[in-house]
């Protein structure tokens, strides 16, 4: 079996949420116990990117950014020079619904890309990706240029789409929710309190 790492980004400064949104409690939990819980098992090792050094509390390896103020690429770039493995899955601290199968059937599915990233309907998850640590040249020059956006980081190395739908048998409408407001928050609570 190849050693796979799990890496959480952590790193946002959370403008919209007024709070460090994985440190907050959602469903009588952190929100980065979600993606911790979901690694669980799947890694050989999880790295945490963050520039918050409340996460070394956590007992894993916190990496802040070595490029800052450029977004989740500063992240994954910093998170993959960190990594001792080739194999590595990386998940945003706000997608609490995303799970362990979800995250076992992107690694399924990767097959040689690298990156593979979870598809649902018309959007593509690049935070909840595979990304090999083969693409650190790609993501230096990428930063050397000034283009930030993951989506172009994706097109330029060729990605795969892993199609999510509802012929999975994990599959959830909320899979993917992203809480970067209130409003998302109170929807993710509901979600909790319905199971």
């Amino acid at each position: 079996m190849k050693k796979i790492t799990g890496i959480i980004l952590c790193g946002g400064k959370s403008c919209r949420f007024g709070e460090d949104k994985g440190l907050c409690t959602l469903g009588g939990k952190r929100m980065i116990d979600y993606p911790l819980e979901a690694l669980g098992g799947i890694c050989d090792e999880i790295i945490i990117s963050s520039n918050d050094d409340r996460y070394i509390n956590l007992g894993y390896k916190v990496i802040p950014d070595k490029v800052k103020n450029i977004g989740p690429i500063g992240g994954i770039y910093t998170a993959l020079l960190e990594s001792n493995s080739d194999d590595n899955i990386i998940i945003s601290c706000d997608m609490p619904f995303a799970g362990k199968e979800l995250l076992q059937y992107i690694l399924k599915q990767k097959h040689n890309s690298l990156i593979a990233s979870a598809f649902e309907g018309e959007y593509v998850e690049p935070l909840c990706s595979y990304y090999h640590k083969s693409i650190i040249p790609l993501v230096e020059e990428m930063i050397a240029k000034k283009r930030f956006k993951l989506t172009k980081l994706l097109e330029k190395a060729n990605y795969k789409k892993i199609v999510i739908d509802e012929n999975l048998h994990f599959y959830k409408s909320h899979l993917f929710l992203n809480i970067n407001t209130q409003i998302e928050y109170n929807k993710a609570v509901q979600i909790l309190n319905k199971k």
